[in-house]
């Protein structure tokens, strides 16, 4: 029988080539480089499967350590010697070992344990991870392209982004009624015929957004506001959502199917952000049937992440109705992948075909870009 032999981490700090600037901080520039862990799962036959986790500690709590940590000294216990297609019950094993409190315990370290499973059983069945998951829905997934910045310099990289096919643009937001209603305006003037996504994360209070609400009033195709204010603030969800014309959709506040049923009871959102960095595979499914079942839209986002990460969010999310582009944006802002076999054109990316997630891990850059 094939067991897991080892678990390996592989600490990272990938170079961006041009700035990315939340409400909270940047998640990245150039000079600034992002981390990155990546799981390398290795069989006692020799198969190897990989996960990626992308610790943003100013996004929500885990870090590169915490993460290298919690998957060496935790995690590794359950793995070894385990039979990989027993998906369920090592799921169930890393809950108790990293016990979950009101949400999911260190959920960015079990999403890429998750990950590297799936690339595992892929590889093992002959099969890529859209198989597994039912099938794909379509060929290649489309993407929206993100945009931060100051005012006068996002006309400009949105019409270049533009250019290169992408029709929705995810604008980041940064808890100023004035200079965000500015931006917005901005932005729909520079791509008149897009449609826009807003993102807060967590920037607003539900009081300052009523002001942005009316700035905006007039401007079209926008088609959500993303996370307006902090994570823990239900109660707030609530109140924009019963008022705001502009759908509210939920990330930060949601991470597994037992928060989104919370949602819902509370009737706190129009829509909700489905992220296999800090849900995984099985739980982005979990969250998406439910969601399915009440009647709410999905979208899907990711966290920067290289070519790990986006091959396994490119496969479940091709399997998925999603309701705009999904904002996978590792291509628009990293300098290397670290894959070869993933097809990107333009705003899309191919759904790989191979066993597993379909892309090959170039060892060779994991040491250029390797944390000691």
């Amino acid at each position: 029988m094939t067991v897991i032999k080892s678990v390996e981490v592989v600490p990272l700090k990938i170079p961006f080539v041009r700035p990315f600037k939340i409400s909270r901080g940047y998640v990245g520039a150039p000079g600034q480089p992002g981390d990155h862990v990546y799981v390398k799962l290795v069989t006692s036959d020799g198969e190897v499967g990989w996960g990626e986790a992308r610790p943003m500690p100013s996004w929500m709590y885990e870090t590169v350590e915490s993460v290298c940590t919690s998957v060496e000294r935790y995690l590794a216990k359950v793995l070894v010697g385990e039979d990989p297609f027993n998906i369920n019950k090592i799921h169930a094993e890393m809950e108790r070992v990293l016990a979950p409190a009101v949400t999911t315990g260190m959920p960015f370290a079990k999403s890429a344990v998750d990950i590297a499973l799936h690339d595992l059983v892929g590889k093992l069945t002959g099969a890529p991870l859209h198989a597994l998951l039912g099938g794909k829905l379509r060929d290649s997934v489309e993407m929206a392209a993100l945009v931060s910045g100051e005012p006068g310099a996002v006309a400009e990289y949105a019409k270049e982004l533009r250019a290169k096919g992408h029709r929705c643009f995810k604008l980041k937001i940064m808890g100023d009624p004035e200079l965000d209603s500015e931006l917005v305006r901005e932005l729909k003037e520079a791509v008149p015929e897009a449609s826009l996504w807003l993102d807060a994360n967590q920037a607003y209070t539900d009081f300052k957004l009523r002001l942005l609400l009316r700035r905006i009033a007039g401007v079209e195709g926008v088609i959500c506001l993303e996370q307006p204010v902090p994570t823990y603030d239900f109660f707030g969800l609530r109140r924009i959502a019963r008022v705001s014309p502009v759908p509210v959709a939920v990330d930060e506040s949601l991470f597994s199917h037992y928060d989104l049923l919370k949602l819902v009871r509370f009737e706190a959102l129009d829509a909700l952000v489905l992220k296999v960095a800090k849900s995984g595979i099985r739980r982005t499914l979990k969250i998406y049937a439910l969601a399915e079942a009440a009647g709410l839209s999905c979208l899907g986002s990711g966290m920067t992440e290289s070519g790990v990460g986006l091959a396994a969010s490119i496969h479940v999310f091709s399997t998925l109705d999603l309701a705009a582009p999904v904002d996978t944006n590792g291509p628009q802002f990293l300098k290397d992948l670290l894959v070869r076999g993933l097809g990107i054109e333009g705003a899309r990316v191919k759904v790989p075909s191979k066993p597993g997630l379909g892309v090959e891990v170039d060892e060779r850059k994991l040491e250029e870009y390797r944390v000691r």
